[in-house]
């Protein structure tokens, strides 16, 4: 008996196989035919939809709101703090302080001018220089 007999039930089989296959792994899958009764409408899907948009808008709206209260809340402590510096820094205040530190208030203020060149006479440039 000759394998070239066998050949054609070889092939026959083989067929058979992959139809048999196909159906089994097809099988596996549900049908996604819908049936009666069963079908999501388009307008459960829009409403789904439009739910998840509006929570979702409502939330943003809440984190917007929350953000608001907190940046007055900042606004209103650095003002507190900027009017206590602007108390601590007026000139009578600083007097109190320099006063109270033991610092003795000058009876003859001298006071700088670095708009004109001052020349420097020439004896003290020499004593400057080693």
């Amino acid at each position: 008996m000759a394998l070239s007999v066998l050949s054609p039930a070889f092939e026959r089989s083989k067929k058979l196989a992959i139809q048999k296959s196909s159906k089994v792994i097809l099988k596996l899958v549900p049908e996604l035919r819908p049936t009666p009764g069963q079908q999501a409408t388009d307008r459960i899907f829009y409403s789904i939809v439009g739910a998840t948009l509006a929570l979702g808008l409502l939330g943003l709206l809440g984190i917007n709101i929350l953000l608001g209260n907190d940046a007055i809340m900042v606004n209103e402590e650095r003002e507190d703090a900027l009017r206590q510096v602007a108390l601590l820094s007026t000139s009578e205040s600083l007097a109190e302080r320099a006063i109270s530190l033991g610092m003795i208030p000058s009876s003859s203020p001298t006071f700088l001018d670095i708009s004109e060149p001052v020349p420097l006479e020439p004896e003290k440039v020499a004593k400057a220089k080693p």
